[in-house]
């Protein structure tokens, strides 16, 4: 024992002893009077304990202020509160938090376990937080690899929630564990803020149903794009929405529900969902609830393969819809056909060279983004387009040398050309006028068909039979 304290001693350059206090330094310099080891140096530092996560947890009832140095995270930990926590060797310049396990997350209160809102927190492995969830609080969540990083819970309700705050995720995996179980519960009443759940956004259940993806509530913009959804339901959307956007997203597993569903509640601007792939057996794809108030929506190329109901509560011809190369989805388009046969009603041409509505009771064949009365058509899209027009009257002269012409009015407004018309007919002859155009609609414009009498010799006409068509 002797010679070890001499080769101590000889090796330390200097070791003063205070009443309680100890210093060890090179000048023999008296240990502070606040601190019960002060150690001094200009060309060493202070070497703590290293080891790896497993050994650090292995340690038997760790005092509160217990460090070490990890070997797996390359962090120094501390021990508090029944807990070991992570310090951040870049804290004062860094807003980057690195996630191992649930130590290295803040304390969870009441379940809640509240993120630091100037923080990224990048995970690394799948972290088990049950039965806890994260309320983001305006911080983002980043994985490295979106299939092995993410987050688990058997928490009821969502894994991971925010209220009033914008949400960015990326590359990170939820696991919801239990039947009461969503990945996701964020909202935003005030309108003004984002978000975005990108790229490797997955969810995935392991063997047990849960609530699938959950629900996003308001915000100015959802963006949801290249991420992979294997769960029981899908995600619902309610509350004021600017913009909703699905992009490139797989969707599978859907057993209950849809895989994307506006509620009744949801008043939104605009939504656009392309390049999905629905695959699952049975169930919707994509539902609006009786209720749901949609100004404009664009659904393209999006494929479906084993879906039971495509579509519910829309389709390609809902007014504000436009629909391109969807499996089994007709493409937009506007269009509608009326006519009449054996038409009894008399047509009054008081004054020559005047034009009248054709008058009389139509029947109508189709009407899509359209609406029909008796000869008048109204554009119900949102979307501007050019109509064509084609129009074939039918008749017989009312008296000898009578000749008539047709048009179309916009909005009540006579367009003046082109016209239909045909020579002077003897009095009962039959005769037919066709009549080709086209013209710019815009929402809640309509178009009828006038005649008139070019000459003083027809005082009423009776158009026994019509067809009225105009197709975008």
């Amino acid at each position: 024992m002797k010679n070890y304290l001499l080769l101590i001693l000889f090796l330390v350059p200097a070791i003063s002893v205070s009443a309680q206090n100890i210093s060890i330094n090179a000048t023999g310099t008296a240990p502070d009077t606040s601190s019960m080891l002060d150690i001094s140096s200009t060309n060493t530092g202070l070497l703590i304990p290293r080891m790896t996560s497993a050994q650090r947890d292995s340690i038997i009832l760790p005092a509160n202020a217990l460090q070490i140095y990890n070997t797996t995270t390359k962090s120094l930990n501390i021990y508090n509160n029944s807990r070991w926590e992570s310090i951040s060797s870049k804290a004062s310049t860094n807003n980057l938090v690195n996630v191992y396990s649930l130590s290295d997350l803040p304390a969870p209160v009441s379940s809640a376990i509240t993120l630091d809102a100037t923080k990224m927190y990048i995970f690394s492995g799948i972290v088990d937080i049950s039965p806890n969830y994260l309320s983001l609080n305006g911080a983002g969540l980043r994985g490295m690899d979106p299939a092995k990083d993410g987050v688990m819970s058997s928490v009821s309700g969502g894994v991971l929630r925010s209220t009033a705050v914008s949400v960015f995720i990326e590359s990170l995996a939820v696991i919801p564990l239990s039947a009461t179980t969503k990945a996701y519960d964020f909202a935003d009443a005030t309108g003004t803020k984002f978000c975005n759940l990108f790229s490797g956004c997955s969810v995935v259940e392991v063997g047990i149903p849960s609530l699938g993806v959950g629900q996003i509530s308001g915000f100015k913009a959802i963006t949801i794009v290249k991420n992979y959804w294997n769960c029981k339901d899908g995600v619902k959307v309610t509350g004021t929405v600017g913009k909703f956007a699905s992009t490139l997203n797989f969707i599978t597993g859907i057993t209950a529900g849809s895989a994307i569903e506006f509620l009744a509640g949801i008043t939104i601007d605009d939504i656009d969902l392309g390049n999905n792939y629905f695959i699952y057996t049975g169930q919707t794809g994509v539902k609006v609830n009786s209720g749901a108030v949609i100004d404009r929506g664009i659904m393209t190329s999006n494929m479906f393969r084993g879906v039971s109901t495509l579509l519910t509560g829309f389709d390609s011809y809902t007014p504000g819809w436009q629909m391109v190369s969807n499996t089994n989805i007709p493409n937009s388009r506007a269009f509608a056909f009326l006519y009449m046969t054996a038409n009894s009603t008399s047509t009054s041409l008081p004054v020559s060279n005047t034009y009248y509505k054709i008058a009389g009771t139509t029947t109508t064949v189709n009407a899509k983004k359209f609406s029909t009365t008796s000869n008048k058509i109204t554009y119900t899209g949102k979307t501007p387009i050019i109509g064509k027009v084609f129009v074939i009257v039918g008749a017989k002269a009312p008296a000898n040398n009578s000749d008539f012409s047709i048009v179309i009015a916009k909005n009540g407004v006579i367009i003046a050309a082109p016209i239909g018309s045909i020579a002077a007919s003897s009095n009962n002859q039959s005769f037919q006028i066709t009549f080709i155009s086209e013209l710019d609609m815009s929402t809640n414009d309509y178009v009828e068909v006038f005649i008139k009498s070019n000459n003083a010799n027809a005082s009423a006409i009776t158009v026994e039979e019509m067809q009225f068509r105009i197709s975008e």
